[in-house]
């Protein structure tokens, strides 16, 4: 038995070491792996030619265009009305749909605006439309979500409303890039 225990003494030692250096090489994987990941989120290119970018969106550039209102904050009044006044500004004609909720307050509001920004997309898809100017009141991680949901799809550009207000109420901001 005195034998027994000798050997699965060292059994036991031989076990705990193979695992120490498999743990080092593992520590020194991982850390070899974090050094490249830093080094290539250095080199990660720059933007070029930004203001092209913008500038090649900024308008109505296809044959089916659509506006989408969102107004998400708590007692918020529909933006649309405004949103009018900016594309008669520009004398744009296109629909407008909008989507108007008494805010984000809890999972249930954030369920269904999820919900209701699929449901948009599917009509718009239905519908044919082939850009999209987005109209934002609302918290930012409204437009997170977005920005999630609407990436890699047709064309998709923001407007941003400037304090103080211009005259045509809205800006183009950029394009959903």
């Amino acid at each position: 038995m005195e034998d027994f225990w000798t050997w699965f003494g060292r059994a036991d030692n031989v076990i705990g070491l193979v695992t120490a250096l498999i743990s080092l090489c593992i520590l020194l994987l991982v850390r070899r792996q974090n050094k490249r990941y830093r080094e290539l989120a250095r080199q990660t290119p720059r933007v070029e030619n930004f203001d092209q970018i913008v500038k090649l969106h900024e308008g109505i550039k296809s044959s089916a265009p659509v506006a989408l209102t969102l107004s998400l904050i708590p007692a918020g009044d529909s933006i649309k009305g405004s949103v009018e006044l900016f594309l008669r500004t520009q004398e744009w004609k296109m629909p407008i749909e909008e989507l108007n909720m008494n805010g984000i307050n809890n999972p249930k509001d954030l369920e269904a605006f999820i919900n209701a920004l699929r449901e948009k997309r599917r009509y718009f898809e239905a519908s044919g439309f082939t850009e999209l100017h987005l109209f934002i009141a609302g918290p930012v991680q409204a437009g997170t979500i977005i920005g999630s949901m609407y990436r890699n799809w047709i064309p998709v550009k923001l407007y941003h409303k400037p304090s103080p207000a211009p005259p045509q109420v809205y800006e183009y901001w950029m394009p959903l890039m």
